[in-house]
């Protein structure tokens, strides 16, 4: 016999402080690492963009996204898009995301959470992943997850002819998770970063990550590398007038 869970039940007994506001985006994109890494592909090829999307301004699609770059855009933060070319969601990830509290990625340190607490800082996320099927080609899947209907409008088609890749777009940032969020690209990227430090130092790295605001785009292997530059100048002693005991 089954145990039913209640998922307005499981949101309102998971913690999510107003100052975490950043942790769902973040949970996306270690998502996203995973991925890339169950994918038949390195991890100098894999890509994630973290798209900020802010009012009055339209979300851009997955090719574009890779494309941009320039000055400050405008507006309040309503929400983010996480898009990679990893595995995407096959049917064993689909099963695992339908399942609270799976275990499926235990063996990473996951905790099956990271989607409630997408719902905790949004109102919806929005899924779309082109995968490959085992036996059936190219697929997509759609669908969206929201507290009030949980997962709702699932489509899968056959998608031969377009790129893997899957997209979770968080969208109705709620304000008093909005309020203390960073407001620059700079700092958000700076943050991700730190929350993805293990993941850049570890042998093998990590994936091409992306911040993209607007016509500015900031690579977070650019900020490792300004990051060991300043650690390394940190580290530096100057000599020069200090006396040795014979």
């Amino acid at each position: 016999m089954s145990i039913q869970t209640n998922l307005h039940g499981r949101l309102r007994n998971t913690s999510l402080p107003a100052s975490n506001g950043m942790l769902p985006v973040y949970e996306a994109v270690s998502n996203a690492i995973h991925a890339i890494e169950d994918a038949s592909i390195s991890l100098q090829n894999g890509e994630i963009t973290v798209q900020i999307n802010r009012d009055g301004q339209s979300i851009i699609s997955f090719d574009q996204a890779s494309k941009r770059g320039g000055s400050d855009a405008k507006g309040d933060i309503i929400g983010f898009t996480i898009t990679d070319n990893g595995i995407g969601f096959n049917d064993d990830n689909m099963k695992s995301f339908l399942t609270l509290d799976s275990e499926y990625k235990a063996e990473r340190g996951g905790r099956g959470v990271g989607r409630l607490l997408w719902l905790k800082a949004f109102d919806r996320a929005s899924i779309e992943s082109v995968y490959d099927d085992k036996g059936s080609g190219r697929k997509k899947r759609t669908f969206t997850f929201t507290v009030n209907q949980g997962v709702t409008k699932q489509t899968t088609v056959d998608s031969a002819h377009e790129r893997r890749h899957t997209q979770v777009c968080l969208s109705g940032f709620a304000k008093r998770f909005r309020a203390p969020t960073p407001k620059t690209a700079r700092v958000i990227a700076n943050h991700l970063f730190e929350h993805c430090l293990w993941y850049f130092v570890r042998p093998g790295g990590a994936p091409t990550i992306k911040v993209v605001d607007g016509d500015e785009t900031i690579d977070l292997e650019d900020v490792y590398h300004e990051h060991m530059v300043a650690a390394a100048s940190t580290e530096s002693i100057d000599l020069k007038g200090v006396k040795f005991a014979p």
